[in-house]
């Protein structure tokens, strides 16, 4: 239930310990939960966050709940008479249908299932609010943990047809990925980027100016229209590489959509009674091809010219993924770090348990899923096996209204944001000072 479309709620009763008159007790057990479980994840079967991340070094939490006791037996029960229910038990039961109006009250009021808790929220006030997209749990899990997952968010062939239109505009723009990281990978100067013709060509000179090896390809912004690549040093400027595909709409449609961009605002405990809006920052399709190497650990935040923490990413495959697959994995609990935005850095990066972080993922993950992560939730991704097809993924980062762009003055004790994403960000960068809020065509508000 979105905190920002509620007048006022009112917790009735557990589902455990509702029961209409005469009923004869509660329920055998518990809704359980807690903690993220054991090894391996449990799959959502209708929707909703699965929080059971798959944890490294980490033991099965959480318990049943115990029986509840049942009620002494009324002499009358043998009677004609129904019993009486206990003293101060609410007699409502809760109907099957998860959104329903209630028949009777004073106030005109929905009521939700929040299935995670056994609990019927009522919201007073409000006979008009919709579900929300995410549950209480989920967003009480993703402040905590820096990192959540929601399953079943589009329907299969609503994934499926989004996965077509982005994989193949994707596709078009292969070439403009492999220049983006020629010039992230190599030292500045060293490659003309516009002169570089293939994809093959691009890989040469990684290999020859470059120690790293190269853990995936993205392609920014496909939602944009008239794509401009930045206008950084570095930045490639011929109009004929800007994709015209008619498939740019389509594509647009499924990353600008309000159902993504309001599992971000409950994240981001965005409240539309305080008139707050969520902007989209970017979008980037992430392709690891067969046998390309591992993405380092870093945090989104730190590549972002933005002076704030009210920042999330949705990434959702394209394919299902599965347990070999390079899906993101999560340094839990990262995002409270207030170390990080002044982590110069990447030392102790290959222990990061040593600080008291559980490592977990989610896989597997299948179409129409997705994982959310803060913005200094620190995450990594591991090889694509040689034999198993590219992954492919979508990466939609969005950000609460009123956010300021970096200074990036001379003795500032926070580092200056990473320019890998600077093709991204550049063509805006430019038209909005430095202290003043980011607001910009460009980065458009999605929500509400």
């Amino acid at each position: 239930m979105a905190p920002a479309s509620i007048a006022r709620v009112v917790v009735v009763a557990s589902l455990a310990t509702v029961r209409a008159a005469g009923a004869g007790g509660g329920r055998g057990k518990g809704s359980g939960g807690g903690g993220a479980r054991g090894k391996k994840s449990t799959r959502g079967g209708t929707g909703g966050s699965d929080r059971s991340a798959t944890k490294k070094k980490a033991s099965r939490g959480g318990s049943e709940g115990a029986k509840k006791k049942q009620p002494e037996r009324d002499d009358r029960d043998d009677r004609d008479e129904p019993p009486t229910p206990p003293p101060q038990q609410q007699t409502a039961v809760r109907d099957p249908p998860a959104n329903r109006t209630i028949p009777e009250g004073k106030f005109d009021a929905l009521v939700f299932d929040d299935s995670s808790k056994g609990t019927d929220v009522f919201a007073m006030d409000a006979p008009h609010v919709p579900p929300a997209a995410t549950t209480v749990q989920d967003r009480l899990f993703f402040e905590r943990k820096g990192h959540a997952c929601v399953r079943n968010v589009l329907t299969r062939d609503e994934a499926r047809s989004m996965a077509v239109a982005l994989i193949r505009e994707t596709r078009q723009r292969a070439l403009l990925a492999y220049k983006h990281r020629v010039s992230v990978l190599c030292p500045p100067g060293a490659v003309d980027v516009d002169a570089i013709q293939s994809e093959e060509e691009a890989m040469k000179a990684i290999a020859r100016y470059s120690d790293e090896e190269v853990g995936f390809l993205q392609t920014f912004n496909i939602h944009r229209d008239n794509y401009v690549a930045g206008r950084g040093e570095d930045s490639p400027t011929d109009v004929s590489e800007r994709s015209s595909d008619p498939g740019i709409e389509e594509c647009a449609g499924y990353i600008m959509s309000r159902r993504l961009a309001r599992i971000a605002a409950e994240l981001l405990g965005a409240d539309e009674n305080e008139g707050d809006r969520v902007r989209l920052y970017q979008s980037c399709v992430f392709v690891k091809p067969p046998g390309f190497g591992e993405t380092n650990w870093h945090s989104d935040a730190n590549m972002v010219p933005l002076d704030t923490n009210r920042f999330v990413t949705l990434w959702l495959p394209l394919r299902p993924l599965q347990e070999d697959d390079a899906a993101l994995v999560f340094a839990s609990g990262s995002h409270r770090d207030f170390a990080l935005p002044y982590w110069h850095t990447l030392e102790g990066m290959e222990d990061l348990e040593s600080r008291g972080y559980d490592i977990e993922s989610y896989e597997p993950l299948d179409l129409g899923d997705l994982t959310a992560h803060a913005g200094w939730c620190l995450h990594w991704s591991p090889p694509q096996p040689e034999d198993a097809p590219p992954r492919h993924a979508l990466s939609v980062c969005y950000f609460l209204d009123g956010a300021r762009r970096l200074t990036g003055r001379e003795g500032h004790l926070r580092q200056v944001p990473h320019e890998e994403d600077e093709w991204s960000y550049g063509d805006w960068l430019v038209d909005v000072k430095a202290g003043e809020a980011a607001r910009h065509p460009a980065l458009p508000v999605v929500y509400p």
